[in-house]
């Protein structure tokens, strides 16, 4: 019975030792094939409620750390110069990426916990389409759609 015992007990430290850590930082991270084909450069614009377009710019998914992704976008065009105090020129931003279901939720200022843009948007082929809005303290301020195509 003791020789089981130990057979069992070595062959679990060998089973431990062996198999590691599969997120390591000397590991490479293994993402699903929907996952790979989201990272990238997207051009992106956003519209205001009438379907204007205020804003265009780059948004570029970087991270994913099951359901967590993030990345960084910049604002290379405001064409409605109101909106210049709305968003931030650049910076990063954080969500929340349903693999299944094909969406994503992203909070473009994640560093505040009011004054944000909140996009809610479907992956359909290399495109990301949704609507934003913009959240403050005093509710909502602005909505609209917003539309990224892969580069």
């Amino acid at each position: 019975m003791k020789y089981y015992f130990y057979l069992i007990m070595a062959f679990a430290f060998l089973a431990a030792t062996y198999s590691g850590c599969t997120n390591c930082s000397d590991k490479e991270v293994v993402y699903s094939p929907f996952v790979k084909s989201l990272f990238g450069n997207y051009n992106f614009s956003m519209t205001d409620s009438t379907g204007k377009i205020i804003v265009e710019g780059t948004i570029s998914p970087k991270d994913f750390n099951d359901p967590n992704i993030s990345g960084i976008y910049t604002v290379t065009n405001f064409i409605e110069s109101s909106f210049k105090s709305e968003i931030n020129q650049s910076g990063s931003f954080t969500g929340v990426l349903d693999e299944k279901a094909r969406k994503v939720f992203v909070n473009m200022n994640p560093k505040i916990s009011d004054n944000n843009i909140y996009l809610r948007l479907e992956v359909i082929g290399t495109e990301l389409k949704g609507t934003w809005e913009k959240s403050t303290m005093m509710g909502l301020k602005g909505n609209g759609n917003f539309s990224a195509a892969k580069k």
